[in-house]
């Protein structure tokens, strides 16, 4: 049991420097309170002054100090005994750069911006502390390294040329960790002990040695008994004969395991959290200085992201510091798999960096980007990841964050400047509702919101059932009647009235809603070509299919139960899918078809013309018919490029068994050029818009394209 004067001697004094009596008083009664012994000063001359007499293992120190400032106290400490390592927190006003440069050159260890919050200024001196205590029980320890490696005899052995033989002595079996007895002294013995991964390279730098004549260093690892390694480094000197022919090297052998794990040890405390192993805020800086000079090289845009973990401090208080860093180890774990989630329109790059800069603040650079507007979705993302229930010893936790971003070029060009900018972004969205996020610049702003609006009012949509189908007759040229449909959705919302298809679905896409909207779509288009079964019309529906819906592993089989239970004959549904869909992973993507094909569904590719599919590729697809596209029939009566183009793709289509359909037929000569071509089918707003399910039994029984 420890007595009051071993844990007397166990706090650590903080040194609080303010002429401002009242926030000096409430720093102490915090410092207090977090088990700090503390001092006090109210000017820089008091500060040197208490320094002198009580030392200290940290210190808080106002700018704005009577007679000499808090720069010149700052640097007057550091000359003094025992102030050299002290850690100085330097106390400034909160918009006030200019002083934070100065501190830093005056030789402070970090700032704090003024209001204070005093009890996460106790953690952050407490961090400090432990910190330097760690930096200066490292030092020490390479210290006495350095002194036991100058003392110690390196061991040395020989290489004889002509024979391959080596002398070895018991100091060079001892670093290699085997017997003398175990030795062999030729040169494969000593190739058996190198790490399999480092042989080759071994084998070179000897070889070349000989064939150059000339001395080598390398470093090299060995694997001893029970798995261990050991980081041995060589250096090798060649001797001659009186000839002046090389006939051995003599080499030098050192175990640098450890030296080689210390210097690891100091780059990792260097620029990286303990707790987390993520990078710190310097290798951050570091990071975010590269990738500004790729993003202005290669001119594309880079967006840094703030984010805060919300009353962390109500973690700890709860449930205890253990608590507090295991769930801040899996927030950690969410970040860095967030950044790796490829089922997103916003890719992220391989030099994508997430790093920890305090108790609940992490950081994120985002590179490459191609439209910044991916930037929101990866804070949404976040969020939700977040917010996902963390569980550890049988409490459940949930956790709510806030993020603040900033974007190259529009928010800066300077390392300050997207972090400053950043973190005022973060400032000003903790004045909004929790699990939300703001990005410095207005415009950027209400975009990325009005984005996030749509995404919410379509989850609404979902759940309110606003949307509604159209269909969009398809003719057969050689009957000149309908016999398919296009199945296309609408969204009516309450307020903002008909949503644009080309403004949700790309939403939808990016948030995976397309799933749940898809498979509503597919179930009421065959609900429909069932009742119009039923009535005695056989009409073929087409289907969209979305590039998510189609990499989706759980399509096949909704669209499997959904036919059963529909009663829909399979000879009537047809499966739109585009080409670059389908070149984006064409093995996957035939994969996918085939077992569609088994099913007994008609697949058609959309948009073709567009994607570059090679005819090899084309061959290989299971589809049962082509879609030209809208943009090469639109003047096929008036550009010869477009007629051409839609010559070779039906030529081909006929080639190859395939039926053709042309869509965007707008015009009479648009019909009879492709009737000529002996295109197959033809839809376009020539012979109907897209018209709700009643409207278009109208062109269903007797109805030719005679009476357009």
């Amino acid at each position: 049991m420890t007595n009051k004067r071993e844990e007397s001697k166990d706090q650590k004094l903080v040194l609080v420097v303010d002429d401002d009596k009242i926030l000096r008083q409430i720093l102490c009664l915090s410092m207090s309170k977090s088990g700090f012994k503390v001092a006090e000063a109210g000017t820089g001359e008091e500060a040197i002054e208490k320094f002198k007499e009580l030392g200290a293992d940290a210190m808080l120190l106002d700018v704005l100090l009577p007679g000499i400032d808090g720069f010149q106290v700052c640097k007057r400490i550091r000359k003094m005994p025992g102030g050299a390592s002290l850690p100085i927190i330097m106390i400034t006003g909160q918009d006030d750069y200019e002083s934070i440069n100065s501190a830093f050159e005056a030789g402070a260890t970090d700032f704090a911006a003024k209001p204070l919050n005093p009890l996460l200024l106790c953690y952050r001196i407490r961090y400090i502390i432990r910190a330097n205590q760690a930096f200066d029980d490292l030092g020490i320890s390479q210290l006495k390294l350095a002194a036991a490696q100058e003392m110690a005899n390196l061991s040395n052995w020989e290489l004889d040329l002509t024979s391959n033989i080596i002398e070895w002595n018991a100091n060079v079996c001892n670093i290699f960790g085997v017997t003398e007895q175990g030795y062999r002294g030729d040169l494969q013995f000593f190739l058996d002990i190198v790490h399999k991964e480092d042989l080759e390279n071994v084998r070179k730098k000897i070889d070349q040695s000989v064939r150059h004549n000339r001395d080598i260093n390398f470093e090299h690892r060995i694997i001893l008994k029970g798995k261990n390694v050991k980081i041995i480094k060589q250096e090798g000197k060649i001797l001659y004969d009186s000839a002046g022919i090389p006939v051995r090297i003599l080499f030098t052998s050192q175990d640098v395991t450890e030296k080689k794990n210390t210097e690891d040890e100091v780059r990792f405390l260097a620029f990286y959290d303990r707790l987390t192993e993520m990078p710190n805020r310097i290798l951050f800086k570091e990071h975010l200085a590269k990738a500004l000079f790729d993003a202005k090289r290669d001119r594309s845009y880079i967006a840094v992201l703030f984010i805060d973990i919300d009353n962390f401090r109500l973690i700890n208080d709860t449930f205890g510091r253990k608590t507090g860093d295991a769930i801040l180890k899996i927030v950690a774990d969410r970040l860095k798999i967030c950044l790796r989630d490829n089922d997103t329109a916003a890719k992220m790059d391989e030099y994508d960096l997430t790093a920890r800069f305090g108790a609940d603040e992490f950081g994120i650079i985002l590179e490459n980007l191609n439209d910044l507007s991916d930037s929101a979705i990866v804070c949404r993302r976040i969020i939700e990841m977040v917010n996902e229930k963390i569980t550890v010893d049988d409490n459940d936790i949930f956790l709510h964050s806030r993020i603040g971003v900033s974007v190259f070029p529009d928010d800066g060009n300077t390392v300050e400047d997207l972090l400053r900018n950043a973190d005022s972004a973060l400032s000003r969205v903790k004045e909004l509702e929790k699990d939300s996020y703001q990005f410095y610049t207005a415009d950027l702003n209400s975009r990325a919101f009005a984005r996030f609006a749509l995404e919410t009012r379509l989850r609404q949509a979902i759940v309110n059932n606003e949307f509604y189908l159209l269909y969009q007759p398809q003719v057969d040229l050689e009957t000149l009647k309908v016999t398919g449909v296009e199945a296309l959705i609408r969204w009516l919302h309450p307020d903002m009235g008909i949503v644009s298809p080309m403004d949700f679905i790309p939403v939808a896409e990016d948030t995976g809603l397309i799933i749940p909207i898809g498979e509503w779509v597919m179930r009421e288009a065959l609900i429909q070509c069932k009742k119009w079964a039923d009535s005695g019309f056989n009409i073929k529906m087409s289907v969209n299919l979305s590039a998510v819906q189609f990499r989706d592993p759980k399509l096949l089989e909704f669209v499997k139960t959904t036919i059963v239970e529909e009663a829909v004959d399979t000879n009537f549904i047809e499966f739109e899918i585009t080409e670059s869909m389908l070149m984006d992973d064409v093995e996957g993507s035939i994969e996918r078809m085939e077992k569609f094909k088994e099913l007994g569904v008609r697949l058609s590719i959309d948009d073709f013309g567009t994607g570059y599919s090679s005819l090899n590729y084309l061959k290989r697809f299971p589809v049962d018919a082509l879609k030209v596209d809208r943009s090469f029939v639109s003047d096929i009566t008036v550009s010869e490029d477009d007629a051409m183009i839609v010559t070779a793709i039906v030529t081909l289509a006929k080639n190859l068994n395939l039926e053709v359909i042309a869509e965007g037929i707008e015009m009479k000569e648009h019909l009879s050029f492709l009737n000529n071509l002996g295109c197959d089918h033809a839809q376009g707003y020539l012979i109907s818009r897209p018209v709700s399910a009643e409207e278009v039994e109208s062109f269903f029984g007797d109805w030719t394209v005679d009476e357009i």
